[in-house]
């Protein structure tokens, strides 16, 4: 018969790690226990790889001094390059913050870009600090992806540039008359 004698002390520093391992990692679950990371993973993977974001147009940053930091494009997904740009209006800042404020959740598939379609950047001036259920984030602008099959979703990166794409309510026929472009699939 083997004996272990453990002090009292070394226990309690035992049983503290052990809380403190639970707590931690309890309390990381609460914080990403609901988001798919496998989804996003395959997102950001996506996003490094595809030509959407190898071309640098669409998802390129700009500084806020810059130029195009203050103008909308339309990037077609299938010729991988800006088919046009113009600059923001007031009624399109409204359509963004529009958008912003009716996302509904998490967009769930795997793929957002699809071979077909446009994602539509819109800067967001002066940049709103959301905080919300899905976004803790101040958002400077917008990627608004538009598809032939599914209603449009939003892409928004956040201070550290990782991507999140959300569904939302806000109807866009309004957005879409303002751009002033046919949106041919």
């Amino acid at each position: 018969m083997i004996v272990i004698s453990i002090s009292k002390r070394k226990l309690k520093l035992f049983a503290a790690a052990v809380l403190f391992v639970f707590l931690v990692s309890f309390g990381i679950y609460q914080i990403f226990g609901n988001q798919d990371t496998e989804n996003y993973f395959e997102l950001v993977n996506m996003l490094r790889h595809r030509d959407v974001a190898a071309s640098g147009e669409i998802l390129e940053e700009t500084a806020p001094a810059s130029e195009s930091s203050d103008e909308v494009q339309i990037f077609d997904i299938s010729k991988g390059k800006v088919t046009k740009r113009m600059k923001t209006t007031p009624a399109m800042q409204e359509q963004a913050r529009k958008i912003i404020s009716s996302i509904t959740g998490m967009y769930a598939k795997v793929q957002p870009f699809p071979d077909k379609g446009y994602i539509v950047r819109i800067p967001v001036n002066p940049a709103l600090k959301v905080k919300n259920e899905y976004i803790n984030a101040v958002i400077d602008r917008i990627y608004v992806i538009f598809t032939e099959k599914e209603p449009p979703i939003v892409l928004i990166l956040d201070s550290s540039e990782k991507p999140f794409v959300y569904n939302f309510s806000w109807k866009t026929d309004e957005l879409k008359k303002q751009l002033d472009f046919d949106f041919a699939y």
